[in-house]
């Protein structure tokens, strides 16, 4: 046992260091990563299987007990990390956005790729039509890490990545459920099908996943809301949540999957004002790290266990494994083109390029590998059948990796969708120039320094060109006025929503305030984006007052005082935040405009919702002074409180205080914010 474990330590030990020196190697390669570290594990796991590492030595050893391990143990170790994070890493209102077409692929078609894999491989091997729809089940399961990665580095098209991925991450689940529901043909316990039983089931498993993820998710954010700057418990509440999630789902036998992804964009949605701003973007970069430490060992462990399980003796076989990946993509293109009436007219729209895109990164990964494993290993089923099954998924899985996975570059290169599109390509153009003038600015004033007044400023100035070389100026005339106008305001809106978060940070604005505002700027983003007027925010600055006549029952008018507090507080907060956002975008204008005329029609919309909060403002100011002067006392402490906190770090980084005396200044004035932070009223947020 001693041995067993220590084998296994020694592989991820080994693992992680290949996958560290391979990143390096690899940095400036159009091999996608995952990619190299499948080939990786099949090498080794071939040169193992043909004894060249020793009959009974410590690295054959290694490579036995990674190759044998349970499959149960690879959904049930990996499956949780790379689901929560790449869910809780998606931008939530661009997933609910895309979801009715995420919805449409990753359950219709899922279910015709399912079916037309069955039909497939019952006439390639005459298996059953039971036995078929099982195999059509865990095949249908798309893995699209690689491609994923290469959207993020090459071409930033966030709509693309959002819908690829958030197929991939329910018809994992659909896959599991189908998978399970059509298990029994495999074990010749059941011998017909009926629709509405399972559609029924179908129904249940999804909905009740849903739910423990929700469920789950609201109950350790209620916790996290009443922590102060705690990163090790909030991370470990994190990991805990996520791994509990899948677990309970799974042995309730509903979807661990669907739950983890409910898990997940509740923490990105409402877990954006529980957990600690301080903690956030920390929050964010761990669940990253897990991520990629579990996608390095699972690809090589992949590679290894293809190698340890599969035989590869039958010619027949390979033949009918080259015939089933053809007919697979065949079946993608079918399943994604038969959508596309539906998809071109929900959510967001989809074009033929990108559609292209999406049948071509239909990769299949460690889903359906570990579901043919799991079933490989189930004596009830037929050898000859277990054999045939893990040798085409393991196949299938190695061909759309390597092939489709090595190829995307060339087909984003070949479909023009390798480059930012040309409005935005512009307005990061000016961004750059605003960077680099900057830059120049700083230069000239180290020329002034003494220790660097010999320094040429020709000699160096290549440094600061260098950043826009990225960016090659457009072909400005050819780009539509309206399409540019789209670009800077979106990239306006944007600045405008980070604003929030970053005032959140600093305890400008309040948790409640911080969730409207943000959701404001969704909404504006929706379709045309627009600065003003600004719709969402309208109830948020009507002037409300309760009718006299309450004040005449005592417990009424008490009530009804409250609520206004309450409810003027919120807006209060929500005018200053609002007002601060409007000056930082206006403050962009110059820089990132199209034209001049652009750039004046966005000031006068910034004016227009500064005046409507303005009037807002002064008529509270006159109709209730003393509620005003509380609501500024209130935001001045937090202010203060916050302030303190930054100095007491920047002392101990200077070198001014020491750990210990740190922690005691912080942990005396995080009490304090936790007093205030249990006085606001979130009711509303939930």
């Amino acid at each position: 046992m001693h041995n067993s474990g220590l084998s296994l330590l020694l592989f991820v030990i080994f693992s992680l260091l290949i996958g560290a020196l391979l990143k390096a190697v690899m940095r400036n390669s159009r091999l996608p990563y995952t990619v190299v570290l499948l080939l990786i594990g099949v090498a080794a796991g071939g040169i193992n299987q043909l004894g060249l590492f020793g009959a009974d030595t410590l690295i054959s050893g290694i490579f036995s007990q990674v190759g044998s391990i349970d499959p149960h143990l690879i959904l049930y170790l990996f499956l949780p990390t790379l689901i929560f994070e790449s869910a809780y890493s998606m931008e939530p209102h661009l997933f609910f956005r895309i979801a009715p077409q995420i919805t449409l692929l990753a359950i219709v078609g899922l279910i015709i790729s399912m079916v037309l894999s069955a039909l497939a491989v019952n006439w390639l091997l005459s298996w059953g039509m039971g036995t078929a729809l099982l195999f059509g089940a865990l095949i249908s399961a798309t893995d699209p890490v690689a491609v994923v990665a290469l959207l993020k580095e090459k071409s930033s098209r966030k709509r693309l990545e959002t819908l690829i991925e958030g197929e991939s991450l329910l018809n994992d689940g659909t896959a599991i459920v189908f998978f399970s529901l059509f298990y029994g043909f495999a074990l010749g316990t059941t011998t017909e099908i009926k629709a509405l039983p399972v559609i029924g089931e179908f129904i249940w498993v999804v909905s009740a996943g849903m739910i423990i993820g929700a469920a789950i998710g609201w109950s350790v954010l209620w916790i996290i809301g009443k922590l102060i700057n705690q990163p090790l418990i909030e991370i470990s509440l994190s990991v805990a949540a996520a791994y509990l999630t899948f677990i309970i789902a799974e042995t309730l036998h509903v979807s661990g999957i669907v739950a983890l992804v409910a898990l997940a964009l509740m923490f990105s949605t409402l877990g954006r004002i529980r957990i600690s701003p301080e903690i956030a973007h920390f929050l964010h970069q761990f669940w990253e790290m897990m991520s990629y430490m579990a996608n390095t060992l699972i690809f090589l462990i992949v590679g290894i266990v293809i190698m340890t399980h599969t035989t590869f003796d039958s010619p027949q076989l390979w033949v009918i494994l080259g015939v089933l990946y053809i007919l697979l993509t065949l079946i993608r293109t079918a399943s994604v083109w038969l959508l596309m009436p539906f998809l071109k007219r929900i959510g967001i729209g989809i074009t033929r390029q990108k559609a292209t895109v999406l049948v071509w990164g239909g990769l299949r990964g460690a889903v359906s590998l570990s579901l043919a494993l799991s079933l490989a290993q189930d004596e009830a089923v037929p050898e000859q059948l277990r054999d045939q099954i893990l040798f085409l998924t393991a196949g299938i899985v190695f061909l759309t990796i390597v092939i489709n996975g090595s190829t995307m570059e060339w087909l984003l290169h070949l479909l023009n969708l390798d480059k930012l599109p040309p409005a935005k390509e512009e307005s990061v153009r000016k961004a750059y120039q605003t960077l680099k003038n900057e830059m120049n600015a700083f230069l000239k004033t180290l020329t002034h320094n003494p220790f660097f007044n010999m320094v040429k400023l020709d000699s160096i100035g290549h440094l600061i060109d260098g950043y826009a070389s990225d960016i090659k100026p457009s072909d400005k005339p050819t780009l539509k006025q309206e399409a540019m106008d789209i670009a800077f305001m979106r990239r306006l809106l944007q600045i405008e929503r980070s604003n929030y978060w970053r005032q959140f940070e600093e305890g400008n604005i309040g948790r409640q305030a911080t969730f409207i505002l943000s959701r404001s700027v969704e909404h504006a983003l929706d379709n045309n984006p627009v600065i003003a007027p600004r719709h969402a925010l309208e109830e948020s600055f009507k002037v409300v007052a309760p009718p006299k006549w309450t004040h005449k029952f005592p417990i009424m008018g008490q009530s009804m005082d409250e609520w206004l507090f309450t409810h003027l507080s919120l807006s209060y907060d929500i005018a200053r935040g609002f007002i601060e956002a409007q000056e930082e975008i206006r403050g962009h204008i110059k820089a990132l405009q199209p034209d001049e005329a652009t750039g004046n029609h966005v000031e006068t919309m910034i004016d227009q919702n500064c005046s409507r909060v303005f009037t807002f403002t002064r008529h509270i100011n006159r109709q209730y002074p003393e509620l005003i002067s509380q609501l500024q006392s209130k935001s001045v402490r937090r202010l203060l409180l916050n302030h303190e906190r930054s100095l007491i770090w920047k002392m101990e980084h200077d070198g001014v205080l020491e750990a210990t005396e740190t922690q005691h200044l912080i942990d005396n004035i995080e009490t304090q914010m936790l007093k205030m932070h249990e006085e606001e009223n979130e009711s509303q947020i939930v």
